[in-house]
């Protein structure tokens, strides 16, 4: 005589779907390329006066060209010269964001801060909004943010 047929129960149906799902990789995340070095005019300015920073797209490989939706380019002034604080960190200020077009591109003028030291800086641009490679792949360590070098005379 045959044995009956056990027939699953609707909960170990869900039950077995859900471990199943659990166990499959959603893979790597979605990494994109960060900004190319900025273009900074005039490359000698004084506190107060306005600085120009363009970034003309995204740069790497192994990386999306394109970057998603509400991702953007912050813009910060970091000055050679020491703040003083008991960190005694440079003096860097945040300038403002830039909102790439559809080629990625991106430029607007800021305002160099009025008590920004007098020397050498680096306009840098971090992308916002968009993981990079180095920021989804634990084993990799992150370069310094895209930059260009401008003189402050006081």
């Amino acid at each position: 005589m045959l044995a009956p047929r056990r027939v699953p129960t609707l909960a170990a149906t869900l039950l077995a779907v859900m471990i199943t799902a659990g166990c499959v990789d959603a893979g790597r995340e979605t990494a994109h390329c960060g900004p190319v070095d900025p273009v900074v005019t005039p490359r000698t300015v004084a506190p107060g006066e306005e600085l120009r920073v363009e970034v003309s797209g995204v740069a790497g490989e192994g990386c999306e060209p394109f970057l998603p939706d509400g991702a953007r380019y912050s813009v910060e002034i970091t000055s050679e010269v020491h703040t003083g604080d008991t960190d005694g960190g440079p003096y860097s200020a945040f300038l403002g964001d830039l909102n790439p077009g559809d080629d990625e591109s991106a430029g607007s003028s800021f305002q160099v801060p009025a008590d920004f030291p007098a020397g050498r800086a680096e306009v840098s641009v971090n992308l916002e909004g968009a993981r990079t490679p180095c920021e989804t792949d634990p084993t990799m360590s992150c370069p310094k943010d895209p930059f260009a070098p401008v003189e402050i005379v006081g």
